[in-house]
Order: structure tokens, then C-alpha cells, then sequence
């Protein structure tokens, strides 16, 4: 493949999972080696190039998943082997410390560098790697979807920041799988597939149709399932309180339908939903299930009830990656795989298979190692492993967090089937998009409380918005 970077662009590579971004992000910022081609950096071929040495010629990667270290001061990370000194090789922390509060008031920041990044929020960790890139005389950065755990306002700093770095020369590499947010900020976008390049477009001049096809080879409609034709009530909540963020929360659920839970990040949603399945102490309020009152000690209590909840973060929190994908989605349902304690192999086989097939998950066999599989493939097996104890009530945490567009078309259609199945569903999203695509009625949580329900289908990004963001907007909540 061939991929160009103009001085002061940012560029754009898309791709589904698997299509190349991130392994091409990692060469051009030396953490692998090609094996053919060349990389040229104002015309000068980089041979052999390694992190320490693309990080001296003023190429910085900010990795998906970090790459800081959270014991250190932000100063220290952002120095790191390559700190001033003092005689006989002393670090001279006082100027490290003075450089750093240099950088982040050219970032436009205010972050001390004194403080150890454990204490930092997600998007303040970014910055501090971006501090590290300038430290270095930066000319080209890298970012590896680094909006994943970003709010909106977080989003939005961050993308200023970009363009003041634009503004000043430096280019920018910016992989994300979010259209709108390349859109909204990049120059140019390379569109791979399979390794390969499908297609350069200036921005100003596609659309999102075009760069889909590029990216799948074929057109990808996001469009709304069945109406949902709802049943019996499965869950309801009333004045839900869950301190600190959740302080009346209330809303219902009925089999056949799919209920969002929507606003902003920190809002509630997520402790909410912890709360429902045991994994949050509730401080007060009633949750029914069926009609019947229930307090559970633990998940697995929820589990037995008929509740499952696929959690947010797959591989922190959801997936054991280092096991296959029959071990994976057995893990819900051991006893059904187990005779006197011990697991039967084809038992759990037989189960994957299942699944595999109803869920179209893309593996040569049930016995693939989970980190073989793409992220879109994952997410799949997770959405089994929480189908495997057949539940009556599936709460799902923002679905497609860090899947490409196929994936997420894949995955929509999964959670419409298992609605017009019967199944009761709760989403929490906060992509926008796809809350008007999936949801039959949106319920709106903000600081912690329920301010107002909309219905699916005539739902627009602007009332969810004005529900969302209301106290900060006016002094009463607007439907």
C-alpha cells in the first residue's frame, strides 16, 4: 500500500477490523518493522526505525490503549529518556516540570505535571501524550481511535487541540472508526481493506455512502428494524438511587422491546444498570422483575433470575482473550457443560456452534483463541456468552464500542431479532446514531435522574440532546 501525509493535514485512515490501521500506525511509528517497502519522512528513507528513534525524529503514536505509565508524574512520562540534567547525570525534575507546564499551555491545558497519571481522566492522559510527541520536536502523530472513552466535551478539546497543532505544521494521522468524527475534523482519509488501499478522498468532496463502500465493498444500511410489538412488563424500575451518580432513576422494559438508556457520559446509565444486575448496591428504590420486587446480592443472583448484562469493556471486563471461544461463551453456563465437576469439551463445543452460527461469527472453529478474532467477532462472542443462560431481560453496554461499520450493522440486526424473538432489551449508547436506529423508546437520564422518554421513531438527535444537556440549558426539562 501507499499512503501519503501532507505537512499540516490531518489524514484519515479507515477500515474495518482487521484491514490494516493500527498495524500501519505501528510501523510508521516503529513499533513493528515492515517487511518491504520504505518510509520517508521529508523525503529521507527511515531504515530500521525503532519507537526510541521515531520518537527523536519527531514521530509520536498515542496507542488505542495507552501507553503511559500511571505511577509516574505526568512530567516523568512526559520525558521519559530523554529528561534535562543536571551535573553528573542528575534528572533536573524542576525543569522537567517547568518544560511540561510549557507544553500544556501550548496544548491550552491546565494539567500539573506533578501529579501521577493514575489520578488523570481519560482525556487528560491523551493530552499528556501528546505533550510527549511536542517534547520531541513533534512532526507527525499518530492516534489510534482516541475517542473511545472521550465525552462529547472531551471530544471537542481534543479536536482543538489537533487543529491548533495543524495550524502550527504538525501532521496528523487519525484512525478512528467513527465517520462523523472524520467529517468533523480530518483533511484527506485513506480507506483500507485487507491490507490494501481501496480509495484517497478528499474529505470536503465524499460522503459517508462512499467511504462505507470503500471500506465493506458494498453499501451498509443503518436503517430502523420491525416496530416492536411489545408484551408483558419484564422490568421496572422506580426511583432508583445509587450513589454517587445515580439519584432517581425510573423506567420499564417489556419483553419484545428495546429500550435505550441515553445521555451524556457520567450521567448515570452504566451505574444504573450495575445497580439492576447486582453488581451496584442500590441505596434505594424498588427494581421488579416480572412484577416481582427483587434485591440481588451478586450477578450471578440476577444470572438465575433471568438477567443478563454484557458489560461495556470486552476485554477488561467481558472476555477472557487468551481462551477459545467455546471456553468463552461456556462461561455463563458451566453447569450446562459440566457433568460431577468436570467440563465436557464437547458439551461446550456444541454450544459455541450454536452460536456461531446463529450470531454469524467469523472463526475457523469453536477451539480459536479469542485474541485471533476480530474486535466486531468478539463483541459477537460476548453478546453469546450473555444469550447462553437465556435470559428474559439482555442489558447490553454500548454494543458496539470499538467495532468497524460492518460489524455494526451485523450487530443491529442481532439485537432486532432477538426483540422480534420476544426478549427484552436494554441499551445504553452513546452514540446518538445509534440510539435513533435501535430504540422503541429512549429514555433520557441526566446527573443521575430520569428528565424525560421519547418515543424511537420520531425521536430527533436534537430533543435527546436538549433532554441530555437541560440543566445546564434551562431550568426546565424540554421534551
Amino acid at each position: 500500500m501507499t499512503v501519503s501525509v501532507g505537512v499540516g493535514e490531518i489524514h484519515a485512515l479507515l477500515g474495518e477490523n482487521g484491514a490494516g490501521k493500527s498495524t500501519l500506525g505501528k510501523v510508521i511509528g516503529g513499533v513493528h518493522s515492515p517487511d518491504q517497502g520504505t518510509i520517508l519522512l521529508d523525503g529521507t528513507e527511515l531504515a530500521h526505525i525503532d519507537e526510541h528513534e521515531a520518537s527523536r525524529l519527531g514521530i509520536a503514536i498515542v496507542h488505542q490503549e495507552g501507553s503511559l505509565v500511571p505511577q509516574l508524574s505526568v512530567a516523568e512520562n512526559v520525558f521519559a529518556g530523554h529528561a534535562p540534567t543536571l551535573s553528573f547525570g542528575r534528572v533536573d525534575r524542576k525543569e522537567s516540570k517547568r518544560r511540561t507546564q510549557e507544553l500544556m499551555q501550548e496544548l491550552g491545558v491546565d494539567i500539573d505535571a506533578s501529579v501521577p497519571v493514575y489520578s488523570l481522566s481519560p482525556a487528560q492522559a491523551q493530552v499528556v501524550e501528546i505533550a510527549k510527541g511536542l517534547s520531541h520536536q513533534l512532526r507527525l502523530l499518530i492516534l489510534d481511535e482516541p475517542t473511545a472513552a472521550l465525552t462529547l466535551a472531551e471530544t471537542e478539546r481534543l479536536f482543538a487541540i489537533l487543529q491548533r497543532l495543524r495550524d502550527t505544521g504538525v501532521s496528523v494521522i487519525y484512525i478512528s472508526h467513527r465517520l462523523a468524527e472524520i467529517f468533523d475534523l480530518c483533511d484527506r482519509v485513506t480507506v483500507l481493506k485487507d491490507g490494501e488501499v481501496t480509495g484517497i478522498r478528499d474529505v470536503a468532496s465524499t460522503n459517508q455512502s462512499e467511504l462505507i463502500r470503500l471500506m465493506v465493498g458494498r453499501d451498509v444500511l443503518f436503517e430502523r428494524g420491525q416496530v416492536a410489538n411489545p408484551g408483558r412488563v419484564v422490568l421496572e424500575v422506580e426511583h432508583l438511587a445509587v450513589p454517587p451518580l445515580v439519584e432517581d432513576v425510573s423506567f420499564s422494559v417489556r419483553a419484545g422491546e428495546l429500550v435505550c438508556l441515553s445521555g451524556l457520559v457520567g450521567s448515570g446509565r452504566s451505574e444504573t444498570c450495575e445497580s439492576i444486575f447486582g453488581a451496584r448496591p442500590r441505596q434505594s428504590g424498588i427494581v421488579r422483575l416480572k412484577s416481582h420486587p427483587v434485591a440481588f446480592s451478586g450477578p450471578w443472583d440476577a444470572v438465575k433470575a433471568g438477567i443478563s448484562m454484557m458489560p461495556e469493556d470486552r476485554k477488561s471486563d467481558g472476555l477472557f482473550l487468551s481462551h477459545s471461544v467455546a471456553q468463552n461463551i461456556a462461561a455463563t453456563v458451566l453447569y450446562a457443560v459440566s457433568s460431577r465437576g468436570v467440563l465436557s469439551k464437547a458439551a461446550m463445543s456444541a454450544l459455541a456452534s450454536r452460536f456461531i452460527d446463529q450470531l454469524d461469527i467469523a472463526t475457523p472453529s469453536p477451539d480459536q483463541l479469542l485474541d485471533k478474532l476480530s474486535g466486531g467477532n468478539q463483541q459477537k462472542v460476548l453478546l453469546a456468552k450473555w444469550l447462553a443462560p437465556e435470559p428474559e431481560l439482555l442489558i447490553v453496554d454500548e454494543p458496539t464500542r470499538g467495532v468497524d461499520v460492518g460489524a455494526r450493522a451485523e450487530i443491529y440486526r442481532i439485537l432486532g431479532e432477538l426483540k422480534t424473538a420476544g426478549l427484552a432489551i436494554l441499551v445504553v449508547s452513546s452514540d446518538l446514531p445509534e440510539v435513533l436506529t435501535l430504540a422503541d423508546r429512549i429514555v433520557v437520564i441526566e446527573n443521575g435522574r430520569t428528565v424525560g422518554e421519547l418515543d424511537g421513531a420520531s425521536a430527533t438527535e436534537e430533543q435527546v440532546l436538549r433532554l441530555a444537556t437541560w440543566s445546564a440549558t434551562s431550568m426546565e426539562p424540554a421534551a
